[in-house]
C-alpha cells in the first residue's frame, strides 16, 4: 500500500542505495544515540518497512518525548504527509530550546 502517486516513487531506489550502506558500514559511536539524545517519532500506519509495531517499541525503549501514528499513511511519510511530519519536528525543535 503506498500514498504517494506513481511517478514519485522513481526515485525510490536510488535512496534506498545510501540507506543500505548507512545500515551497513561500520558504525563509530561507542554509544547508541538513543540512549542520551531526546526523540520524537512519527510513523505511518501502513508502513510495510518498517511496522507500526516496531515502531512503537523503539520510540518506548528510547523514552521519546512524542510519538505520532498517521493514520492511512505508508513508509514515505515525509512526501505523503509533510504537515505532520513539519508539526512533529516543530515540536522537538520547540522543545529543545527550553
Amino acid at each position: 500500500m503506498t500514498c504517494l502517486a506513481g511517478k514519485l516513487t522513481r526515485y525510490f531506489p536510488v535512496r534506498q542505495v545510501k540507506t543500505e550502506r548507512a545500515l551497513t558500514d561500520e558504525l563509530t559511536a561507542s554509544e547508541p544515540g538513543w540512549h542520551t539524545a531526546p526523540s520524537w517519532f512519527v510513523y505511518g500506519e501502513h508502513d510495510l518497512n518498517i511496522p507500526a509495531q516496531t515502531v512503537r517499541f523503539m520510540a518506548e525503549r528510547a523514552s521519546a518525548r512524542a510519538t505520532r501514528e498517521i493514520p492511512g499513511a505508508s513508509h514515505a511519510l515525509a512526501l505523503s504527509q509533510p504537515g505532520a511530519v513539519t508539526a512533529v519536528i516543530l515540536d522537538a525543535v520547540d522543545h529543545i530550546k527550553e
